[in-house]
């Protein structure tokens, strides 16, 4: 009896160690080869999701004209209607993602910008 007493005091002393010296800490679970692979899938997702963005055809145009575009100059003209309807959802998937941005309006047009571009 005496024994198992003993063993459930020095597991106690082993778990106090272990709060004390922070073996359950931050920097110790990022050095777990697991969650370094983890964090090594979702540098690679978030690469990945910027390639697709430079595919981007609005993106493409914003990126030769650092002074922003409205869509119809995206699309070549007001007269471009297509062109225009065709651009439209690829704009709204850059706004939503972050990477363009609604600056000012020009001639009744909205004026979109890189993100990246703002400052200038």
């Amino acid at each position: 009896m005496t024994t198992n007493i003993q063993e459930t005091s020095d597991s106690q002393e082993e778990t106090d160690e272990a709060e004390v010296t922070g073996q359950n800490s931050v920097e110790n679970k990022l050095a777990d080869p697991e969650i370094q692979a983890k964090i090594q899938k979702a540098k690679a997702k978030i690469a990945t999701e910027a390639a697709k963005a430079e595919e981007n055809k609005v993106v493409k145009l914003l990126e030769k004209n650092s002074l922003g575009m409205t869509l119809p100059e995206m699309a070549g003209g007001i007269r471009k209607q297509k062109r225009i309807k065709q651009l439209r959802p690829v704009l709204a998937e850059a706004i939503k993602k972050g990477i363009v941005m609604p600056v000012s309006q020009r001639s009744g047009h909205t004026v979109y910008k890189l993100v990246r571009n703002l400052n200038r």
